[in-house]
C-alpha cells in the first residue's frame, strides 16, 4: 500500500513530511515476564532494582560491547487495577527490561557469552516465573 500524505500542519518541524527520519542507530529489546508466583512485590521489586541490575552491568561484556542504555520498569498491582480501571488492555506482565545495542551483534555477543549464562539464569530462577510463563521479546 502506498502511502497518501494528508494535509496536517506540523507543530514541530522535525516532524514534517519532507524531514529525514529520526533515526536512533540503536536496536532496542524489550523483555516482558511475570515475578514466581511465591515471590512478593517488595522482594521481586528489591531483587530485580539491586541483584538483578547489578549483574548485568557488571558483566564485562556489558561494557566491551557498549550497551547504550538498560532499563528496569515493574508494573505494581496498584497500576494494573488503574490501567484496568481507564479501561485499557493489560499487557499482563509484572516486569520489562530494556537493552539498547547499537546493532544485532553485540546482542547476540554479550547475550551468547558464559558470562551472562553463568550469572544472569541462575538468578532468574530466584524470581522470575520465565520457565512457565516464557519471556516475551519485542525488538525494533
Amino acid at each position: 500500500m502506498v502511502h497518501n500524505k494528508i494535509n496536517h500542519h506540523f507543530n514541530n518541524p522535525p516532524l514534517e513530511w519532507d524531514a529525514r527520519d529520526n533515526y536512533q542507530p540503536c536496536i532496542k529489546l524489550s523483555f516482558f515476564f511475570k515475578k514466581l508466583p511465591d515471590v512478593d512485590d517488595d522482594h521481586f521489586q528489591m531483587h530485580y532494582n539491586h541483584v538483578h541490575a547489578d549483574l548485568i552491568v557488571a558483566a564485562k561484556l556489558f561494557h566491551v560491547v557498549k550497551i547504550q542504555r538498560y532499563v528496569q520498569t515493574y508494573q505494581t498491582q496498584e497500576m494494573k487495577e488503574k490501567i484496568r480501571a481507564a479501561g485499557m488492555e493489560l499487557l499482563d506482565y509484572d516486569a520489562c527490561s530494556q537493552i539498547w545495542d547499537r546493532d544485532w551483534e553485540d546482542w547476540e555477543r554479550f547475550s551468547t557469552s558464559p558470562e551472562y549464562a553463568a550469572a544472569l539464569l541462575p538468578d532468574a530462577d530466584r524470581f522470575m516465573d520465565y520457565k512457565t510463563s516464557g519471556i516475551k521479546v519485542f525488538a525494533g
